[in-house]
């Protein structure tokens, strides 16, 4: 089933497609697309989330805009809130305006005001607070510059000496 819903209070099962609600339950189903003001998903999935405030359980959400986000045993492909939350969850993308906490979760490219860590991993950080115990970040954003400095002089060196060799 593939359709548009509306309304100001809605708790769904099942697919539904796009729905634009102020309050919105999703237990045990997906949705293409949806925009309101809470959303509230357990066991679910959304392709595309717009909200004030999102809270996923044990589900997974593509992209998710919001002031607030907070996923617990789920997963996101692109995050960008003010304050988000991961709890023994994973984000492949989470751009945060102000505050991040995970805790047992991992993040491909973290960038936020400031990020708060406890046993999670993060692939790329960049932030100006950071806080963590037994966290793990692979790259930092000193790290991040030096590779990318290391590969423009490769790259520049490679494009110089097929111009000599010509």
């Amino acid at each position: 089933m593939s359709e548009s819903r509306e309304a100001d209070s809605r708790e769904m099962r099942g697919e539904v497609g796009d729905v634009s609600a102020h309050s919105l339950t999703i237990r045990q189903g997906a949705a293409r697309t949806v925009t309101a003001h809470e959303v509230a998903m357990r066991q679910g999935g959304i392709v595309r989330a717009d909200a004030q405030d999102i809270g996923v359980t044990q589900g997974a959400v593509g992209v998710a805009t919001a002031e607030t986000l907070h996923l617990t045993a789920g997963a996101a492909g692109a995050v960008f809130a003010e304050r988000a939350v991961f709890e023994q969850s994973m984000a492949r993308v989470v751009v945060a305006r102000g505050h991040v906490e995970m805790d047992q979760a991992a993040g491909g490219i973290v960038a936020a005001g400031s990020v708060n860590v406890r046993d999670s991993a993060i692939g790329l950080l960049v932030t100006s607070r950071f806080e963590g115990e037994g966290a793990r970040v692979l790259v930092g954003p000193r790290a991040a510059f030096a590779f990318g400095a290391g590969i423009g002089l490769v790259l520049t060196a490679v494009k110089l000496l097929r111009r000599a060799g010509r």
